[in-house]
């Protein structure tokens, strides 16, 4: 698979996106999941951990997802 710049990607990256990227999941509670995780029979604390390791963190480490309280 490429990027476009020549440079082809294996797998799917979330650690190599661009500094500025952030994505803000709407929820319904504080600490409620993000989306539904493949460990959806877990605890809601581990649901929620599942889901911010899947968002991951940007190249320079800031995390790349929260959760906004709609």
């Amino acid at each position: 698979m490429a990027r476009g710049d020549g440079t082809a990607v294996v797998g799917y990256d979330p650690n190599n996106r661009d500094n500025a990227m952030h994505v803000e999941y709407m929820v319904h509670e504080t600490g409620a999941r993000w989306f539904i995780p493949y460990n959806n029979g877990a605890s809601t604390a581990a649901q929620l951990a599942q889901c911010d390791k899947i968002a991951g963190d940007t190249a320079d480490g800031s995390v790349a997802a929260s959760e906004t309280v709609a």
